[in-house]
């Protein structure tokens, strides 16, 4: 039998984890870390590397290895409803800690951090390797700097187009290094859009009382999610902060988006700028503007999921609820002109669970060139038609397929649709 090539997306993550305990230290990484073992099947998880914290004045992949435990003790379950879950090992395999020097790149500075990104960005695999930055990227830094070294600059450069950056801010020098050291590299900043997970938005998501009625008592990987107790610039936060977070929601294959569109939109956020490098875009959602609104405005979406998947850690495939698989079968990139009819249709969607579906077709003008209103006739049915509007130049629509279930929680899924209306097409 013919070998599948896997194609979910590589990743290693960066994380300044420093505390496992509710009002200890900082412990929204430990949040974001079970949260992603949630979705462990969805992704390749080649590495968990613990960088420096100022909170423990060192590194800490003995935090990491523990929720991993944790997640051990529900991989089974997991596994029941999706078997491309890891096994626990495969995960304990890829962690690591970094080095406690954190301002410096170069001789001495070397990690088992850094030599497992090397490894990683070394194997033949030709798929990109995500980095998800969470608090300094010293060890990436070190790493591209030993690869260097090491490598041809032809061979060097190869390397280097393997891989894609999402960064939580600039946590430490480190990152304005690697962006001008390395150019060409693919990397994403964000400014100010990880605080979208939890400010802004609708705040009956994020509570305390939403982390105790959703996440814990539901095994031991929900146990282990700390309640956050802290705050930001701007006062008190209480139950879900998650910073980190957006980084690996925005590689889901939620059919939304594609990481290689940046500018697109998805559930970790959007991006702005034409070169491999850009920071946070701004949308505008229920009367506000800011770069927090291109994560919080699928608040509903992702919290809905996590709680699906909090219950497959615990729960039979039969009394837990599964995302819909939206499916498109007309044209994903027409180009037509203005006035045009543009059918749309979502035949072929389903649910894995039975469940009826509903549809809705909506534009969404913040990744686009054009802000005024469209027609669509049939926007709530499987079957819709656009009218595309009356331009005088070429002009992008970014138009989403939305699939929600009747299970419970209702799951959602999505499709692309990017027209092009040019008055000389």
């Amino acid at each position: 039998m013919a070998h599948t090539p896997d194609t979910r997306t590589r990743l290693v993550v960066l994380t300044d984890i420093s505390s496992l305990q509710t009002g200890v230290g900082e412990p929204d990484d430990t949040q974001s870390l079970v949260r992603l073992l949630h979705y462990a099947n969805d992704l390749e998880i080649e590495g968990l590397i613990a960088t420096y914290t100022k909170h423990t004045d060192g590194c800490n992949p003995d935090m990491i290895e523990h929720v991993v435990r944790c997640y051990a003790e529900v991989r089974d379950n997991l596994a029941r409803h999706d078997p491309r879950y890891p096994r626990a090992q495969a995960l304990l395999d890829g962690v690591r800690g970094g080095h406690r020097d954190w301002h410096e790149v170069g001789p001495g500075k070397d990690s088992p951090g850094s030599e497992w990104i090397v490894a990683v960005l070394e194997r033949p695999d030709p798929r990109p390797v995500w980095f998800t930055i969470w608090g300094g990227p010293h060890e990436l830094a070190q790493a591209l700097w030993r690869l260097e070294q090491q490598h041809s600059p032809a061979d060097f450069a190869a390397l280097l187009g393997k891989g894609r950056v999402y960064a939580i801010g600039d946590q430490d020098r480190t990152g304005p290094w690697i962006r001008a050291t390395y150019p060409d590299l693919f990397y994403l900043t964000g400014r100010q859009i990880y605080r979208g997970i939890y400010k802004d938005g609708d705040p009956s998501l994020v509570t305390w009382e939403w982390v105790e009625e959703n996440i814990h008592g539901h095994g031991p990987l929900g146990a282990a999610y700390p309640n956050y107790r802290g705050g930001d610039p701007w006062g008190r936060v209480s139950g879900i902060k998650e910073g980190d977070t957006p980084s690996f929601l925005y590689l889901l294959p939620t059919g939304l988006s594609d990481p290689e569109q940046p500018t697109w939109g998805c559930w970790g956020g959007r991006f702005a700028g034409t070169g491999p490098q850009l920071e946070d875009a701004q949308d505008r959602y229920r009367g506000q503007q800011s770069e927090r609104a291109t994560v919080n405005r699928w608040r509903p979406d992702f919290q809905a999921d996590f709680q699906a998947r909090l219950d497959w850690g615990v729960q039979p495939p039969d009394a837990a609820n599964h995302a819909p698989i939206a499916a498109l079968a007309s044209d994903p990139r027409p180009v037509v002109r203005p006035g045009a009819v543009v059918p749309l249709s979502a035949a072929g969607s389903v649910d894995p669970d039975g469940d009826a579906l509903s549809y809705r077709w909506w534009l969404y003008p913040d990744p686009g060139t054009y802000a005024g209103e469209v027609v669509i006739e049939g926007a709530e049915g499987a079957e819709a038609t656009l009218i595309a509007p009356a331009v005088d130049a070429p002009v992008v629509l970014h138009l989403i397929l939305t699939v929600t279930d009747h299970g419970t929680p209702p799951l959602r899924s999505y499709r692309r649709v990017v027209i092009t209306v040019d008055p000389r097409a």
